[in-house]
């Protein structure tokens, strides 16, 4: 049937001037044609974004929930922190801002954001404060660091000793019915180098490690960089 069409269209337009077959393709093909185009276009840009031009993916995606701070500051410090990627051109380290302000319809999204990006394991540490992280670890958000302080052991132990001295130990329960756990919940990084130099001189700085996150070693050496190891 299809062979039979091809023919008696090929028929039609041999017997058509070159004007009289342009306006019978466009009359008959156009839906056709546009489609065919619409296609080609989709095509070439799904090859762009998947082979030529891939957007940056993120490496470590770091939230902040240390209080208010510039976007620039946040951005600065993923910058710097992006020394730890291996391949600079498509994957980036990421700090983004989840601090809630006075508009209800923005706390709203901001949420609605971090807890998507959450449970699809997007998120991989957190900057907050001693008692972000005691909220964090009652609500079963964040891990022991006991995994990264391992990867520092076996690869820094200089860096190892010193981030001994600034672990968080934290009590907590994940219920009412829950009975309390006691572990290493966060490392204090302010006053580290790389952070003063940004300007952040916050004395009350503690990274924690996401609950479902894995990135143990991106995380031991973001902390390298932070205090210049």
């Amino acid at each position: 049937m299809i062979r039979k069409f091809f023919s008696t269209e090929a028929a039609k337009l041999k017997e058509m001037n070159f004007t009289d077959k342009r306006q019978y393709i466009w009359e008959y093909y156009k839906l056709h044609i546009l489609f065919i185009g619409l296609g080609v276009i989709i095509l070439g840009s799904l090859i762009n974004i998947w082979f030529i031009n891939p957007p940056q993916r993120d490496y470590l995606y770091i939230a902040w929930q240390a209080g208010p701070v510039h976007s620039g500051r946040l951005d600065e410090m993923g910058d710097k922190l992006s020394v730890i990627v291996y391949d600079q051109d498509r994957y980036r380290v990421s700090v983004r801002s989840y601090v809630l302000g006075d508009d209800p319809q923005i706390n709203q999204a901001i949420v609605t954001r971090f807890h998507a990006l959450l449970s699809v394991g997007d998120i991989h540490g957190i900057i907050t404060t001693r008692e972000g992280i005691q909220e964090s670890a009652d609500f079963g958000m964040i891990r022991s660091t006991a995994e990264v302080m391992d990867v520092l052991r076996e690869s820094k132990p200089a860096l190892y000793d010193k981030m001994t001295e600034r672990l968080l130990t934290v009590t907590y329960s994940e219920g009412e019915d829950e009975p309390e756990i006691t572990d290493i919940m966060a490392i204090d990084i302010s006053g580290a180098p790389l952070l003063e130099e940004i300007g952040f001189v916050m004395d009350d700085l503690y990274l924690g490690v996401i609950i479902n996150s894995s990135r143990f070693d991106e995380i031991a050496r973001a902390l390298a960089v932070m205090f210049d190891y």
